[in-house]
């Protein structure tokens, strides 16, 4: 008898025993957009003097899902190993393991102000394995078939925009060269891709269930934009810079015309793509209107930062309703 009873004692404990959701790696773009947001409110917190615990709330936040994404992808190795093996041989779906090291680098940025050394060890952890999956990844591109439509904006996350990232980082903790090594690989392979990329999206179009990938795409202008102002410091080139923005504010407003036909993909966790170039765009903005003496950057800057900032909290709000709805996670 007590055998029974123990027995139907551990079945209820098995029930109620919690289990961890699946996730996909593209989940990380919450990370970054946190963090990105974070660091476009600390800049603005210089140039305009608002209030400084903001922007380290929103870079608490990003470590807080950082952490929390991770300890879902661990678990999905260790609980599901098919599904996370076919995600990372998926020729779309494994562009978004990128996020992966370019979050770790953004942590480290989001960290550098209070321990210069964990951030220097996250930075180069980051940056290994960011160089390291992008070489990987670009020969699969010589070595595997691929379909036409396997051609999307998420590309850029392997070859560009992870790296423009890492080299952002590089010059913000000293590594000036070793940034310009990163800006060169980032930069090149992106001249290379987009016109892959845009012949695509102009001759096969873009599916409506991939349509926030498009905040992807102009991921790479906003990061150079950014990188190359903080490489370069008070070295830069103006006329570069200006060029620079003026190609990421054309992105910007080209996806804003597009938004009739973005919106026809129902609202995804795959929406906090925006906010991340969004919020690069805003902090590049901001680091040029310290710099320059120009009042058309400093009004472009606080255009682009408020509506950073309604995009932030529209996708925020739109994650919580889909929490509530318990429509979040794959099923």
């Amino acid at each position: 008898m007590n055998k029974i009873v123990d027995k139907t004692a551990q079945q209820q404990f098995q029930k109620q025993k919690i289990t961890l959701p699946i996730a996909p790696a593209s989940f990380f773009a919450m990370t970054l957009g946190l963090a990105e947001t974070g660091n476009a409110w600390r800049n603005a917190t210089s140039l305009w003097h608002l209030p400084s615990y903001i922007g380290e709330v929103l870079e608490g936040l990003a470590l807080l899902s950082f952490l929390w994404w991770l300890l879902l992808y661990c678990n999905k190795w260790i609980q599901h190993r098919k599904l996370a093996v076919t995600e990372f041989n998926d020729p779309v779906q494994s562009s978004f393991l990128a996020l992966i090291p370019e979050s770790i680098i953004l942590m480290a940025i989001a960290i550098h102000i209070y321990s210069q050394s964990i951030a220097i060890s996250l930075f180069w952890v980051g940056s290994v394995s960011n160089l390291i999956y992008g070489a990987y990844k670009l020969s699969g591109l010589w070595t595997q078939e691929r379909q036409t439509e396997h051609t999307t904006p998420s590309l850029f996350l392997t070859f560009t925009a992870s790296i423009l990232v890492n080299a952002l980082a590089a010059g913000l903790l000293g590594y000036t060269n070793y940034g310009y090594v990163l800006l060169g690989i980032g930069t090149i392979s992106w001249l290379i891709m987009d016109s892959v990329i845009t012949q695509q999206l102009t001759v096969g179009g873009l599916g409506a269930k991939t349509r926030n990938f498009m905040g992807i795409y102009m991921a790479p202008a906003v990061i150079l934009f950014v990188a190359y102002q903080v490489l370069c410091g008070n070295n830069l080139s103006i006329p570069i810079v200006y060029g620079l923005m003026g190609y990421a504010v054309f992105v910007f407003v080209a996806i804003t015309f597009a938004f009739k036909w973005l919106k026809e993909q129902a609202f995804a966790p795959g929406y906090w793509a925006y906010t991340f170039g969004i919020a690069t765009l805003s902090q590049g903005l901001s680091i040029f209107a310290l710099k320059s003496a120009d009042f058309t950057v400093s009004i472009l800057a606080i255009i682009i930062f408020c509506i950073m900032n309604v995009v932030v909290l529209g996708v925020t709000i739109g994650s919580v309703k889909l929490l509530w709805k318990g429509n979040y996670f794959p099923k």
